[in-house]
């Protein structure tokens, strides 16, 4: 088995999950091509759907592409079905619910809510329970026409171009298990934390303890600002946190490691080992 760095293995666990894979690929597109596209009828029949299979497809699609809100999901599908296909895809072990932990807007008996908040719903989160399904309904599910044609690299073309943007989610999820590690909280104690208008990637509240973290999955270094702006979000939704955790792909601008701290932790690529 070819050993990889940090980054590499991460990367072959936002693909497969936690799918045996061989790492003797050159690179991760070249595994993804002979491993998934190269066998694609192999992953459509292990993740062909029995019931409402046109509506869950659609659903699981958009899933995998979207902020993941359960409304903004199923806005299209009548109620009543889409309880019954979210129901069948829990059961079925693709997916999960992520509840909110957004308080519901307070008004006195006689006053009104404000104009914007009458018809806003809270909205919990859908996951895929595992990343290889969430894949395959991002890349390969759209394109089963092109995967059919033979053209296997116009699909990794596509594959590659938004490939950065895919690593993110998966990128957060690994976050919250290295933050529960560090700090020796099960992982289930971290979620995120979403409102209206603002979303925080990792929360918790233990016993009063608050902790709040931002991932950054990009080819640059975090700056202070996005400390800045993950302090300005927690005073906005009326968190305290006592201790700030930051995540970057690319690590740190000098200035902010400056800040490190007992209630700063930074964390780059590198430390992900602990938990591969």
């Amino acid at each position: 088995m070819q050993d990889l760095d940090a980054k590499e293995h991460l990367e072959y666990y936002f693909v497969f999950g936690n799918s045996p894979i061989n790492t003797k690929y050159p690179s991760i597109f070249e595994a993804i091509n002979c491993e998934i596209l190269q066998n694609y009828k192999e992953f459509q029949s292990k993740f062909k759907l029995q019931i409402c299979p046109k509506e869950s497809v659609k659903l699981l699609t958009k899933l995998a592409k979207s902020d993941r809100k359960r409304f903004n999901l199923t806005k299209n599908i009548p109620r009543k079905l889409a309880t019954q296909i979210l129901n069948e895809l829990i059961g079925s072990g693709l997916i999960q619910i992520e509840k909110s932990k957004e308080p519901k807007p307070f008004k006195s008996k006689h006053q009104k809510l404000k104009k914007e908040l009458r018809h806003y719903q809270i909205q919990d989160k859908i996951h895929f329970k595992d990343n290889l399904a969430r894949f395959w309904f991002r890349f390969c599910q759209p394109n089963l026409e092109l995967l059919e044609a033979g053209k296997f690299d116009e699909v990794l073309s596509l594959i590659k171009s938004e490939f950065e943007m895919y690593c993110s989610l998966p990128f957060e999820l690994a976050s919250i298990r290295l933050l529960a590690h560090h700090l020796n909280i099960p992982k289930n104690a971290f979620t995120s934390y979403w409102t209206k208008d603002d979303e925080i990637d990792i929360f918790s509240s233990i016993d009063d303890f608050i902790v709040v973290g931002e991932v950054k999955y990009k080819d640059r270094k975090i700056c202070k600002n996005v400390l800045n702006l993950l302090k300005f979000k927690c005073e906005k939704i009326g968190i305290k946190p006592n201790l700030i955790a930051l995540f970057s792909k690319s690590g740190f601008s000098n200035e902010l490691l400056n800040l490190k701290d007992d209630t700063i932790l930074l964390f780059d690529i590198d430390d992900f080992k602990d938990i591969l």
